[in-house]
């Protein structure tokens, strides 16, 4: 029986409602418990949700609690009839319980975050305008990257520049047939040329800057919760692009490490905002094809450029790397400008966990380009930014967020420390690749990417729905059955891309190659899973959640790999890599345990004293 008062604004929440009741009860039939959606017409005034004071009664073996906030589990319903007036107008009334991660109630797909009826929610976009927005937030993202990511791989050629030889030497020294000697090893060689910087400094400028995207992140990322998204990722994309410029006109090895650090301040937090924006406008049960076709589009784009990247090398010059990508970024984000909404958007944790809003009267502004293309949508709230760094902080430690950073800055390790030596065996003696070919190695990064969107994209998002199926209820758990392959894939990647690496006469290239495809489809997917796992265990915490993994995963990485050069050529390839493959290890056998013991330590820290509602 539905309340008198409670007049749905929408089919959806009207059908969500007499699911709830038909389940629990009706609560109309106690007057202790009844529902009201406009100005309450008992004189007892109504409790607010953070009073402190809880009545239980119960109706029809239900319990009832009007309370504002409760860490317990179990029927519990929580209601709030204190009354907001909203910006257009409107009188509201929300009503809120415990939800139990139910994917289908009365057969209907629970929705998880519950949209509202307001044309401006994100969630209510169009999926042509979310297509487009995501579309050029995309290719910004990588093209901001791009650079970071590609130069990062060639170190050779910068040991030749800072010689004050041309690198486009490497082309005729490493021609087919001819190749480098394979006796000698050539980082340690281009080390050795008379004005040559030492290894670790000319390393800086791949390693330094994951340093830095780390850092800013922890500032960055809340500043996007105080402010929007919107204006922090579009200052964010200038300073990339004007870092990428800086970059290309450098002319020391000092001024070069710096520019590519202020590129990694704007390209970093980019990255890390992108997930961010996502889960504001998709629903739960949708992030991990989302997250993941953005992540592996972005590969494909990156290993397009990279494929060009020595052709651009020899014949004009590395510093038109940085400016064929800053002008391609800049495109994009005027895209970004005009197509992207801001997605920052208030709901309570009752509508995330798919509880829809009750709202009386109908008095929404409508959703204009104007509104759209607004920079600042609404006065800043510092106190949230303030409040999410320090929820960063205390989070980091929660199992759940510690696992999945600690497991992705592994797993980045790994693949930085692939990435920056793939070139050197490659254009040795017997393999003996041609400098223009070098590009072809990111090969198998592009079809890793491939999988990834496949794989941890519609798969993972069609094994967890499957698991919580079969449990009866979702769980944030039901996520992790998708990390076994791409940890598995790593383990194997690592072993594969060492072992070849240091025997080059004994293995096949392709052997090499292999293992660095691996590596990449393993880093991309726990990238994309472990964002949805910590999202979903802690959707009021979404800001924290994300900047811990961004932030702390780029710390742990780099120090994890910024000597990984020297380690190569200190104790060769094989062993070098065994050390990611123990740490990688290590945490891959700690998965079953979080699949066991999540639930309960959920329970034991639910920071349900944590975060701000509307994140």
């Amino acid at each position: 029986m539905q309340p008198r008062d409670a007049t749905p604004t929408s089919q959806n929440s009207t059908s969500e409602l007499a699911i709830f009741l038909r389940q629990g009860g009706p609560l109309g039939s106690n007057p202790g418990s009844r529902l009201q959606c406009g100005p309450s017409s008992e004189s007892r005034p109504p409790r607010s949700m953070d009073d402190g004071r809880s009545i239980e009664k119960h109706t029809f073996g239900m319990s009832v609690l009007e309370s504002g906030r409760t860490g317990s589990s179990g029927s519990s319903l929580t209601r709030s009839t204190s009354q907001e007036k909203l910006k257009g107008g409107a009188e509201t009334s929300t009503t809120t319980f415990e939800n139990y991660g139910l994917l289908y109630k009365g057969g209907v797909l629970v929705k998880q975050p519950a949209p509202t009826s307001d044309p401006r929610d994100p969630m209510n976009l169009s999926l042509s305008r979310k297509l487009l927005a995501i579309f050029f937030l995309c290719f910004f993202g990588a093209l901001a990257s791009a650079a970071e990511l590609i130069l990062g791989a060639l170190l050779p050629v910068f040991f030749l520049h800072y010689a004050g030889l041309d690198p486009a030497l490497l082309a005729p020294m490493s021609d087919d047939g001819g190749g480098l000697p394979s006796n000698v090893d050539p980082i340690k060689a281009l080390a050795s040329l008379p004005g040559a910087p030492p290894i670790w400094k000319v390393q800086l400028l791949a390693s330094l800057p994951v340093l830095i995207m780390g850092l800013s992140n922890l500032g960055l990322v809340p500043l996007a919760i105080s402010v929007g998204r919107r204006p922090v990722l579009l200052a964010c994309g200038i300073v990339a692009i004007l870092g990428a410029i800086w970059a290309g006109e450098s002319h020391s090895l000092g001024s070069h490490i710096a520019a590519r650090c202020v590129q990694g301040i704007g390209a970093g937090t980019v990255e890390s905002l992108i997930p961010f924006i996502i889960q504001d406008m998709v629903f739960v049960h949708e992030r991990n094809t989302w997250i993941s076709i953005v992540f592996a589009a972005q590969g494909i784009i990156i290993i397009g450029l990279g494929i060009g990247t020595p052709y651009i090398v020899v014949d004009l010059s590395w510093r038109w790397v940085y400016f064929i990508t800053a002008s391609l970024a800049a495109f994009f984000l005027c895209g970004v400008f005009i197509f992207l909404p801001e997605t920052k958007w208030h709901r309570s944790r009752a509508e995330m966990n798919g509880v829809p809003r009750r709202e009386s009267i109908i008095a929404h502004a409508p959703r204009t380009w104007r509104s759209d293309m607004a920079l600042f949508s609404a006065p800043p709230e510092w106190r949230k930014g303030w409040t999410s760094f320090l929820d960063t902080i205390y989070t980091f430690f929660y199992p759940q967020i510690f696992f999945i950073t600690c497991l992705n800055s592994a797993m980045m390790a790994g693949t930085f420390a692939a990435g920056y030596n793939v070139a050197a065996p490659l254009l040795t003696n017997p393999w003996s690749w041609s400098f223009y070919k070098l590009g072809l190695a990111l090969i198998p990064i592009l079809i890793g990417a491939v999988f990834v969107a496949f794989l941890t994209g519609f798969v993972a998002d069609w094994t967890a729905n499957w698991a919580a199926k079969a449990r009866g209820k979702r769980i944030p758990e039901n996520r992790l059955l998708n990390l076994a392959l791409p940890t598995i894939c790593t383990i194997i990647g690592c072993v594969l891309f060492g072992l070849s690496g240091q025997h080059i006469g004994e293995y096949h290239w392709s052997v090499f190659l292999l293992g660095l495809g691996l590596i990449a489809f393993g880093f991309l997917g726990t990238n994309t899973v472990g964002a949805v796992y910590v999202l979903e265990c802690y959707p009021h915490l979404a800001g924290p959640a994300l900047v811990n993994i961004a932030s702390f995963r780029c710390l742990i990485a780099f120090v994890l790999s910024f000597r990984v050069t020297e380690w190569v050529s200190e104790f060769g390839y094989l062993d070098s890599m065994l050390i990611y493959v123990g740490i990688i290890s290590f945490f891959t056998l700690l998965i079953p345990v979080v699949y066991k013991f999540g639930p309960a330590w959920r329970k034991r820290w639910p920071a349900t004293h944590r975060g701000n509602d509307g994140w």
